[in-house]
């Protein structure tokens, strides 16, 4: 019985699919950087499906459209199916916000949410490129990183448009 008070206390914290994606590794923890990854790429996808349906602008539109290609592909490079890492606490608030938002403050909200995890994935893919364990995922966070370099430049410019 506590047991199961126990695990719905830690799936009521947003922690469980965390915890579940990470042991479905075949059986062991994935490393840190890599779940860092995956948690900012989810958090990309599900805010960009969230502009797909939202976004005032067919720039945002459009963008989130690529964004979901590309952190699918990411997701698929480092042997995890998209959307099994989760996102963080901070990821979910934000989450949040962006669905009580509508037109040009939800293309904002998007706008600055997506430079913000843009830049936090590049330190996130610059990190593992160095020194990650896992070959393959190595590779797709070295070619990541000038992926998300232009993804930068690119919301810059639309955060201009958008004001």
């Amino acid at each position: 019985m506590h047991r199961r008070n126990l695990l719905a206390g830690i799936a009521f914290a947003g922690v469980l699919p965390v915890v579940g994606s990470a042991m479905a590794q075949s059986g062991r923890t994935m490393e840190r950087g890599k779940m860092q990854a995956l948690m900012g790429g989810d958090f990309a996808t599900m805010s960009s499906e969230l502009a797909l349906k939202r976004g005032s602008s067919a720039a945002v539109r459009t963008f989130a459209k690529l964004e979901i290609s590309e952190q699918a592909a990411v997701a698929e490079a480092f042997g995890a199916r998209p959307g099994s890492a989760g996102v963080s606490a901070r990821h979910q608030a934000m989450l949040e916000r962006l669905q009580a938002a509508r037109g040009r403050d939800f293309d904002r909200m998007y706008i600055d949410g997506q430079i913000a995890g843009h830049k936090e994935l590049l330190t996130i893919h610059r990190r593992y490129a160095r020194s990650g364990s896992d070959p393959m995922a190595r590779g797709a966070s070295t070619v990541a990183v000038p992926a998300i370099e232009t993804h930068l430049a690119m919301l810059m410019t639309m955060q201009k448009s958008v004001g």
